[in-house]
């Protein structure tokens, strides 16, 4: 493993931590301390450190090891957690995560704020410098039994250097975790100076130190170099002295067959029996999906080619081909699902912090964290459900008093929910707040020019009027909303997910905001139309159902006594038909809504490999990428929630 490929671990470990840290934070604030959390956040800090120690990161060890200090006391219970000292450790992670940010970009001795780390420091010092003062003992003496007497020895391999590690940052670590009695250098490896290669480590090394922790710390900071070192941990009675002799030394270079080694070989073989997760780089997945995608196109090719009609066992070959074929598409793409709990996750503290800079008091309900979708998808989530959640809070929930004078419960409640349903991803996001006012979006709209004076607009219309450019009711600009940007933004994002987004709304009730997305972008199930010459592809799980078709007045068909509005694709993008060309009916549902979409002639299922649209076609409604066929030309594939709303 290099160097930047350790570095990206160290990099991913500290996000999970600081993750971790915040969740248990907002726990204490909500239901009370126990020492379950509370060691929690202090792990949290102590591996931040020793993990940042290791790779030089003076900036965060520093800053980690004042945290630490504190948290010591709170686990002792010297010094309670209160609401304050939650906002300032909060405060504290939110600090080394843009210190992170910034070892990410290689650039680890740059302080992202200045001034901000000044601040967080005098605050955490002042805690400290509060803190009850013991006055030393006899327990403080080196001599003392204080402690566990622990020997460390370290042998590193000599291709140590190779992997970009280096021993000497870890044994200052261990050094660091309590009081060193003595330190030696094993040279028994090291050869005459004229064959001494300076890109091999020929060095070990003996610590005896003394230090009141676990056997499992000291693992635990030689983690990231036990696959490249024999390391040796005992524990020994507090009556050896203070000095290594001769005899110890030499019983250190015996193979490592005592209780307390990390022989490299049997972690390596322990840990490949327990291990369920391995950690993949993104880019390797996508490498894998597009390579999975051609794999599709050229099956698909091998099917329409005539010599499956001529060999009827190679036809039978092929099928079986495209089973397999099909199950490496898959699995394929279910090693890109994730929970959408990642996107969830970071929303708890997000309503604590409106909640103190608004003076509101909402209550999050979070269900369905577990639904998964593409990971590229919840990357993209991101900003669009953080400005939702944002406005409801601002906007949709109402003030204490406001709540308690319409005969409220004086706290909100923000919910978020997310199901698959016929192939898709729903996510909700719902209040019990004032619900939106249909009559001064409509008088804002007006005002703007965004409609007529004189038109009459349904209600789902005038919901929709909010995702207008530029559109607010805001009354005054607030830091949370209201600057008349986002809401438009938020519909363009997940519309480039292929997905759409609906409200309901009930005045004095409160609102949902419903998005609905497909599981992946990159491989569908797809149902081939075509319509003159041209080919076209539609999601396979949004048809309903195929019928034979006849022309109906005012454009809307009677579907066994329910009408159904219907759109004809030759019209809608000017493709000349075929003289005589027989019409079928494909019926499409998105959302809560169906339409019926007329085609010349159903082609059958494909397995469509999702390509972007080229700049002459990104911008044209109707269209959400595009496909290749068996036969290498092109089909377009439709972009049938924006068809079903013109339908509508």
């Amino acid at each position: 493993m290099d160097m930047q490929a350790v570095r990206s671990v160290l990099l991913e470990e500290a996000r999970e931590l600081l993750a971790e840290m915040e969740q248990a934070l907002l726990a204490i604030e909500t239901q009370g301390a126990d020492s379950e959390r509370i060691n929690a956040i202090f792990r949290a800090a102590h591996t931040l450190k020793g993990s940042s120690g290791m790779f030089n990161l003076q900036l965060v060890v520093d800053f980690t090891h004042l945290m630490e200090n504190l948290l010591v006391n709170v686990r002792t219970g010297e010094q309670p957690i209160d609401g304050p000292l939650v906002s300032l450790l909060l405060n504290c992670g939110d600090y080394l995560s843009r210190l992170f940010d910034k070892v990410a970009q290689g650039r680890e001795d740059e302080d992202p704020d200045p001034a901000v780390r000044a601040m967080l420091c005098a605050a955490l010092s002042a805690y400290l410098d509060a803190a009850p003062e013991v006055a030393p003992g006899p327990a403080a003496t080196p001599s003392s039994t204080s402690g566990t007497h622990w020997r460390i020895t370290l042998r590193p391999q000599a291709q140590v250097f190779a992997h970009g590690l280096d021993p000497i940052p870890f044994v200052h670590y261990l050094a660091d975790m309590g009081e060193v009695l003595d330190v030696q250098v094993l040279q028994d490896d090291l050869p005459p100076l004229a064959e001494l290669d300076p890109e091999r480590c020929h060095l070990g090394f003996v610590l005896e130190l003394r230090a009141d922790v676990e056997r499992s710390a000291l693992e635990q900071a030689l983690e990231f170099i036990e696959q490249d070192c024999e390391i040796l941990i005992e524990a020994l009675p507090t009556a050896v002295g203070d000095v290594l002799s001769e005899d110890k030394v030499s019983t250190l270079t015996e193979p490592a067959e005592r209780s307390g080694v990390m022989n490299p070989a049997e972690t390596s073989r322990a840990r490949a029996a327990e291990q369920v997760f391995i950690k993949v780089d993104a880019r390797k997945l996508d490498e894998l999906i597009n390579a999975v995608g051609e794999l599709v196109i050229r099956n698909s090719a091998c099917n329409n080619h005539p010599a499956i009609r001529q060999d009827a066992e190679l036809g039978e070959l092929l099928e079986d081909v495209g089973h397999l074929v099909e199950q490496i598409r898959d699995r394929a793409l279910n090693l890109r699902m994730v929970p959408i709990g990642e996107v969830f996750q970071r929303f708890p503290r997000v309503v604590r912090d409106v909640c103190n800079e608004l003076g509101k008091r909402i209550e999050l309900k979070v269900s369905g964290a577990e639904t998964e979708l593409d990971k590229s998808m919840v990357e993209k989530l991101n900003d669009p459900l953080l400005h939702i959640v944002r406005n409801a809070m601002d906007h949709g929930i109402e003030s204490v008093e406001e709540r308690l004078a319409a005969g409220k419960p004086a706290q909100g409640t923000l919910a978020l929910n997310a199901y698959h349903q016929s192939g898709t991803v729903v996510i909700e996001i719902s209040d019990d707040g004032r619900g939106l006012d249909t009559d001064r979006i409509l008088k804002k709209a007006r005002e703007r020019g965004l409609v007529e004076p004189d038109a009459q607009l349904t209600e789902r219309d005038i919901f929709n009027l909010i995702f207008a450019p530029g559109f607010s009711t805001a009354d005054k600009v607030s830091d949370l909303s209201g600057r008349g940007v986002g809401m438009d933004v938020v519909r363009q994002n997940i519309e480039q997910l292929r997905g759409t987004v609906e409200i309901q709304s009930t005045r004095g009730k409160g609102s949902t905001f419903r998005i609905q997305l497909p599981l992946t972008l990159a491989i569908i199930d797809g149902f081939q139309v075509a319509v003159g010459d041209d080919y076209f592809v539609l999601p396979l799980n949004l048809v309903v159902e195929c019928l034979e078709f006849s022309e109906q007045t005012n454009e809307v068909v009677n579907l066994r006594g329910q009408p159904l509005p219907y759109l004809h694709l030759a019209d809608r993008f000017g493709i000349a038909r075929k003289p005589a060309a027989r019409e079928c009916l494909v019926v499409v549902q998105s959302g809560e809504h169906r339409a019926g979409i007329v085609v010349d002639r159903f082609v059958g299922e494909i397995q469509a490999v999702i390509k972007p649209l080229g700049n002459l076609l990104r911008g044209m409604r109707g269209f959400s990428g595009s496909t290749i066929l068996g036969d290498g030309s092109v089909a377009l594939l439709l972009d049938i929630p924006a068809l079903v709303s013109s339908a509508v």
